[in-house]
């Protein structure tokens, strides 16, 4: 007798074989075959086909998870006899530290099977994971590694949000699952005016161009030690799943930030803001630093932009040096509330390592971003390709080549798409600073 976890296999099968069936409705579609053409009957008939055993396979799914759970009521014993009554709690929704658990899972035990995925699951399952392990089944292979379920790939790519400065910022995240969305932005306002009786009144247009978004891939590198992997649980999946996030957020922010858009990168907000909006060279003087920064946020806000996720990008060394300047005539802190709660004239600072502070002639400048970033839209695939290797070599942050084999190490290469691109240019602007750091 097939168990739950067999059955809901055989539903996610039917699924695929049903999503099959109505690409090849499309394509024939596509190609304008008429509805009685012998192919077109066919692929029909095969989708009626899949759903049907879809349907079949859904019911048998809820007829077995009905009897678990009267199974588990059962098991709770008869404690209705005793007047006391239990309160019964609502249920809650997962908390940062158990979302992306079950991706950690799936990559620890795809990384202790070699990369096969029915061997994955049998591991999940023999380790208590059941329920990972028939998502788990489920899953794409392809040649670049195996597609982990968007659910799970969803919850790792929200993760990031506090990670990546520009995501953590309020910047927009759009699924593109097509790998590519055109939007339009308004480049010219219309005009009103003021007519006298009886007198045409003047026709004005707003005027409109276009923002286009592409899938640039992130691949992220992580080896871990194989003695670790060999114990299944969730603190090393929650290991794995950090190690991943880490790499792909601190390689996120560097693109989103000071990317320029060559070698399939993505464009960051720097290279996307106006020349006008870009401040160079501000002296570290208190009252200086004040009129720039204020200069920073003015030069938005004068553009007529909603001023809705408004906030600042720098380096802690900056936000620290920024908390410490003092009114030279009064003495007081200029900007008490860097301390208090962490914003600046009003607006939350986000902090990366990623903005280098080593910049211009003498290598002491930085980097101060600010920005309404509500108008500024991550497209993202929500998608999470994973491969592991035990034979392949890497470069270490040093330089250095370094054999996984060799130093019994698993590879772990996590592949994610996405774009990033501004409605409007002005809602953006920044300085270079110098010696604006500790």
């Amino acid at each position: 007798m097939k168990d739950i976890n067999d059955l809901r296999r055989e539903r996610t099968s039917a699924a695929t074989k049903m999503e099959e069936c109505a690409n090849a409705i499309a394509t024939l579609e596509d190609a304008e075959t008429a509805a009685d053409a012998k192919e077109m009957v066919d692929a029909v008939a095969a989708f009626d086909a899949a759903e049907a055993s879809f349907k079949a396979a859904d019911k048998a799914v809820k007829r077995a998870e009905a009897v678990e759970q009267a199974k588990a009521t059962s098991a709770q014993g008869d404690e209705n006899n005793s007047q006391t009554t239990t309160a019964t709690a609502p249920a809650q929704p997962k908390s940062d530290a158990d979302k992306g658990i079950e991706a950690g899972l799936m990559f620890q035990a795809l990384a202790a099977t070699k990369g096969d995925t029915e061997k994955a699951a049998k591991f999940l399952e023999d380790g208590g994971n059941s329920g990972v392990a028939a998502t788990l089944s489920g899953a794409t292979e392809g040649a670049g590694g195996v597609t982990i379920p968007r659910a799970q790939a969803s919850e790792l790519i929200e993760l990031l949000r506090p990670r990546v400065a520009v995501r953590a910022s309020g910047a927009r995240m759009i699924d593109m699952p097509a790998g590519q969305m055109r939007h339009a932005r308004q480049s010219s306002s219309a005009t009103a005016t003021y007519t006298g009786e009886n007198a045409a009144m003047p026709v004005s247009e707003p005027g409109f161009d276009k923002v286009d978004q592409s899938f640039k891939k992130l691949t992220a590198l992580v080896p871990v030690g194989n003695s670790l992997l060999r114990h299944s649980s969730v603190a090393m999946a929650a290991l794995v799943r950090d190690d991943i996030l880490k790499v792909m957020a601190l390689r996120e922010d560097l693109a989103f930030i000071r990317g320029d858009g060559t070698a399939n990168t993505p464009t960051g907000i720097k290279n996307w803001m106006l020349p006008a909006n870009w401040v160079t060279g501000v002296a570290n003087a208190p009252m200086t630093v004040d009129a720039a920064l204020r200069g920073l946020v003015s030069k938005v806000e004068d553009a007529n932009v909603g001023m809705v996720s408004c906030g600042w990008i720098m380096r802690a060394a900056t936000k620290n040096f920024l908390a410490s300047l003092r009114d030279p005539n009064g003495g007081n802190y200029l900007y008490p509330s860097i301390q208090q709660n962490g914003t600046l004239l009003g607006y939350p600072i986000k902090t990366t390592s990623q903005i280098p502070m080593n910049l211009g002639v003498g290598g002491d400048e930085t980097e101060v971003y600010f920005g309404d970033f509500d108008e500024v839209f991550i497209g993202d695939a929500m998608t999470l390709e994973f491969e592991t290797s035990f034979q392949a070599a890497y470069v270490d942050s040093n330089g250095d080549t370094q054999s996984a084999f060799q130093q019994d190490l698993t590879l772990f290469r996590a592949i994610s798409e996405h774009d990033l691109a501004p409605r409007h240019d002005e809602a953006l602007s920044g300085l270079t600073g110098v010696s604006w750091t500790l």
